[in-house]
């Protein structure tokens, strides 16, 4: 109880103290004290000129109103070199009326040389030449809108943040390109309704114009851009007389239709669903995003691997309503999107709870999503505001025995919901506060987290002071006790300049945990580092650019105190003038270690001999046809483990691009945990294994024109678990051999998926797409070392019974309010 109190003053305490620093910090911004930027080259200024009427967005700037406008010219390199003046001129003019803002650019080149490869939408490592435009309304140098167009008038379109780039936001905008003798041409017009900014009578916005020239990798920008300094919205120039603009009332409405065909051996089975997502601007700043009846079902198939660790292995979310508009929700680390419709809490209890003669017909990896909402933005005076929130329903595995079949409950009706409060303080640094909360309410089981996340930067944005803090109160089931934690993740130093380095102090309590909606590798911990590098970002000799940090991490248990590892990294990347990169990446832990997590039981310990590892990567150049992707490794702890992969790309024309991958991984004379039950649970069983993975992967995509394409990925996986002796974990944490252990380890384990999708851009914000999806997961047991080899794993692997065999169509429509009444301009 004691605790408790404590822990409650502290959090009372923290967030008092976090309230007066907010107060102090916002006086010190009114004064300048540490926010004002002495080293910061004078911002370019540029007019927006205001029109009446129409203009047709065909990239020919053809109409009169275009000669009027104030020009912006005379851009600056921001890659290779820094600050030079780009040997490519480059024109902007900016219009707007009030329903829109047009930009007109002129960019000059020798047109047989311009490079106009076709791709997907939101490419952005397309093969050809680019314009785009950043855009930051709000003049913080945070929340940036780019808008980005190829010579073959490709769109590409993303949210932009210090922390975060929400390359899966889509926005409804319009561009044009065409070519004349002395270059390129393009055309753009995004309304006010794909941005938000702020209420005034009269506005200026942040903006850079940029520009890449793709066979020489050049970048330039029309306001100059230290790339070794942090946070690059905050060198952006100025966008001014912007006067009387109205944010428009905004409701698009994005209605689907879809269709699945299940084939299989014994009988097909067919499915539809319908559903709608819906964005409402609730004002100027904020905006709804709702999803009712979503249907995920053609998201790509995720990487699966075999995980022997007791971490979590963390996947990528692939889900575009969980990975567009999400930055205010991915602050201090607290939100893992895979939770909401993940695997049921109870998945694998549905296979203990079975009874004699039951199998399971049926056990959803996902659970039942309902709806999801989200509420975000950020108003004009710098404080952005989050609201999510999410509802799964009941989620049952089926099985059958002699007596019928029956349904086992995996995951109950749950919420889920999450606020943000972020408030950012000039351009460099902000505060936030943060609440996550897990709740099924027919078992009481909760979780509820507080948190924050914070930087104050000095002068420059040089050096600053950054982390993130949180406390978490949680509670099996209705009845059971409270349990909390804390969470700490501070660092200081300089973070900008050739010269790099921070001091990092973090601890997660042993009664810690974020999981229910976050994700968390690992609680218990407490951790110091140091941190030190050092980066040449212009051509130098032989390079590019190259860069090169130091780290050393020191860690062991936050309760009791007691050392886990101490571990030296070593990295470097250097880009040669011939436009190959190289990599090394290396850790050395030179005493022995205490791994207090592999047992998978409490207050015990492994002990792991000093180890070393190092990788090397090298890359060639991707403007090429054909270019590879090389990397090896080699490394020495319990036993020795050495990989490789290699990695062509093929460029077959400017349509069509194809990648292949294999992957070799010998983990040979590993030592890990093997159960804890055998023949009583105070016998935990260690064993030395090989693990050895192969990996086979081809990734292509044939654009059939800016509006449609084909991508095409096919993954194998095997991985083969061989044992060759067994031993029982002392209670010092060394092992002796168990050679009364006689069960069999060995196992093969594959996936193989393939995923095939056709895509239709047929009118603006409008999809059709067509996804193939095969997925099979084999694994059996393996005796007296008789693995199979390649072919006959692969053969067998086919054969086995499919995990998820889809043809589905899905038509997605956008819907705008303004065009649905006549109200377009």
């Amino acid at each position: 109880m004691m605790k408790r109190i404590i822990a409650g003053v502290i959090l009372i305490t923290g967030f008092t103290a976090l309230t007066n620093t907010t107060i102090a910090i916002e006086s010190a911004v009114k004064k300048k004290w540490f926010l004002a930027d002495t080293t910061q080259q004078p911002r370019k200024k540029l007019q927006a000129l205001r029109f009446e009427g129409t203009i047709q967005v065909d990239g020919v700037l053809n109409e009169a109103i275009w000669h009027e406008a104030p020009l912006a010219g005379h851009f600056f390199t921001y890659s290779p070199s820094i600050g030079d003046s780009s040997k490519y001129a480059t024109q902007v003019r900016t219009l707007y009326n009030n329903k829109a803002i047009y930009f007109g650019a002129i960019l000059y080149d020798q047109p047989e040389k311009i490079v106009d490869g076709l791709s997907r939408r939101d490419d952005h490592r397309a093969n050809a030449d680019k314009f785009w435009v950043t855009l930051n309304p709000y003049n913080d140098g945070k929340n940036i809108f780019q808008f980005e167009v190829t010579a073959a008038n490709v769109q590409s379109d993303m949210k932009l943040s210090p922390r975060n780039h929400d390359r899966a936001w889509d926005a409804v905008w319009s561009s044009g390109v065409s070519r004349s003798d002395s270059g390129w041409v393009v055309e753009m017009r995004i309304p006010y309704d794909a941005i938000r900014f702020p209420q005034k009578d009269v506005q200026t916005w942040g903006i850079n114009f940029w520009r890449l020239v793709r066979r020489e990798r050049a970048v330039s920008s029309w306001n100059l851009i230290d790339r070794t300094r942090d946070n690059t919205g905050s060198q952006y120039g100025e966008l001014t007389n912007i006067r009387d603009i109205e944010a428009p009332f905004r409701l698009s409405l994005f209605p689907y239709v879809s269709g699945y065909v299940l084939p299989d051996k014994r009988q097909s089975d067919y499915s539809y669903s319908a559903g709608m997502d819906l964005k409402y601007g609730i004002n100027e700043s904020f905006t709804l995003d709702m999803i009712l009846v979503p249907d995920f079902g053609q998201k790509r198939s995720d990487n699966t691997v075999l995980n022997l660790s007791p971490y979590e292995v963390r996947y990528s979310e692939k889900r575009p309503f969980f990975t567009e508009g999400t930055e205010l929700f991915n602050k201090a680390g607290l939100f893992y999107s895979r939770r909401i419709g993940g695997k049921p809490t109870d998945y694998y209890d549905a296979y203990g709870r079975l009874e004699e003669g039951e199998q399971v017909v049926s056990n959803p990896d996902e659970a039942n999503l309902l709806n999801a909402t989200k509420i975000s933005g950020r108003n004009q005076n710098g404080l952005g505001l989050g609201l999510f929130n999410a509802v799964t329903g009941n989620t049952y595995a089926t099985v059958r025995g002699e007596e019928g079949t029956r349904r086992i409950l995996t995951q109950p009706f749950t919420n889920y919901n999450m606020m943000v409060a972020d408030k950012n303080f000039g351009q460099n640094s902000y505060v936030n506060l943060i609440n996550t909360n897990y709740y099924e309410p027919s078992t009481g089981r909760l979780e509820d987290v507080i948190g924050s996340a914070f930087k104050v930067s000095a002068p420059g944005n040089y050096y600053a002071i950054w982390g993130n803090a949180a406390y978490s109160m949680k509670k099996a089931g209705a009845g059971e006790d409270m349990v909390t934690g804390e969470y700490v993740d501070a660092r200081a130093g300089k973070i900008s300049g050739h010269w790099r380095y921070h001091y990092r102090l973090g601890f997660l309590s042993d009664d810690y945990d974020h999981n229910a909606m976050g994700y968390l590798r690992r609680n218990n911990e407490l951790r110091h580092s140091m941190d030190l590098s050092y980066g040449s970002y212009e051509p130098n000799g032989y390079f590019q650019n190259w860069r090169t940090s130091l780290e050393m991490d020191y860690r062991s248990l936050y309760q009791p105190r007691k050392f886990s590892d101490l571990d030296l990294q070593l990295s470097g990347r250097a880009t040669l003038k011939n436009y190959i990169s190289v990599g090394l990446w290396s850790h050395y832990s030179p005493v022995e270690t205490n791994d207090f997590f592999e047992p998978r039981v409490a207050n015990r310990v492994f002990k792991r001999p000093a180890s070393y590892y190092f990788r090397s990567w090298v890359s060639t150049d991707y403007r090429k046809a054909l270019a590879f992707d090389f990397r090896g490794g080699y490394g020495k702890a319990e036993g020795t483990r050495y990989n490789y992969e290699l990695g062509p790309r093929i460029r077959i024309n400017h349509k069509a691009l194809f990648r292949y991958r294999f992957e070799y991984d010998m983990d040979a004379g590993q030592k890990g945990y093997v159960n804890d039950s055998y023949p009583a649970r105070d016998t935990i069983v260690f064993g030395k294994r090989n693990k050895e993975t192969y990996t086979n992967s081809l990734s292509g995509s044939y654009v059939f024109g800016n509006k449609s394409w084909i991508t095409l990925n096919v993954r194998h996986y095997w991985s083969k678990i061989n044992y060759s002796r067994f031993y029982n974990l002392r209670d010092d944490g060394y092992l002796d051999e168990y050679p009364e252990y006689r069960e069999n380890e060995d196992f093969n384990f594959n996936v193989f998926n393939i995923d095939l999708m056709y895509s239709w851009n047929f009118a603006p914000g409008s999809f059709l797409n067509i996804v193939w999806k095969n997925s099979i997961y084999h694994d059996q047991e393996i005796r007296q070392n008789d693995f199979p080899g390649f072919i006959t794993n692969l053969q067998n692997t086919l054969d086995s019974d499919q995990v998820g065999n889809s043809i589905s169509i899905k038509i997605s429509y956008y819907l705008d309010y303004k065009y649905l009444f006549k109200n377009s301009g």
